[in-house]
């Protein structure tokens, strides 16, 4: 299985959305679901999807709502949570992925705005920040994090090419 350990915070919202969309989220449904990065979560849900990788909520927000309720509001394959440890979150990674009731887990990738994560977890991480949040490089290093181009992502209008410009 592919998994994909995932920040909410400084992923899927940023200080750039909330200058935009008037405050940060802190529920999933509501008002504050109109407050996430839907560019962000669509480039997820593509890589994730086209991957056949599943999530592992890894944020902060693991602590606060359901890793389930948050998986059906964003429209992600969430399965699951890292443990609540004292510590960095690097060590919550590996916690999960040592534990007894994880699945198999062939490939990994960590997204997240916190570099608090092993040395040996690094070459799998993408650093997000808390001021633009996932963008379009975050996005091609994760797609080959997870064995795929972007160009791959399954959506309509990436498999079309790129028009030629009048100047070109």
């Amino acid at each position: 299985m592919k998994v994909l350990f995932l920040d909410i915070d400084g992923v899927l919202n940023s200080h750039r959305t909330a200058i935009c969309f008037g405050g940060y989220p802190f529920e999933v449904d509501g008002k504050d679901r109109s407050m996430f990065d839907e560019v962000a979560l669509g480039l997820i849900r593509g890589i994730v999807e086209t991957a056949g990788a599943k999530v592992v909520l890894s944020s902060s927000w693991r602590i606060t709502h359901s890793f389930d309720k948050v998986g059906k509001a964003l429209d992600l394959p969430i399965i699951d949570r890292t443990p609540s440890c004292s510590g960095i979150r690097g060590d919550e990674i590996k916690k999960w992925l040592e534990s007894e009731t994880s699945p198999c887990v062939e490939c990994y990738a960590i997204v997240d705005d916190n570099s608090d994560m092993l040395g040996e977890q690094m070459p799998f991480f993408v650093q997000t920040s808390m001021e633009d949040g996932f963008r379009w490089a975050d996005a091609v290093k994760l797609a080959r994090l997870m064995g795929i181009e972007i160009y791959d992502v399954n959506h309509p209008r990436l498999k079309v090419p790129a028009p030629s410009l009048a100047w070109e």
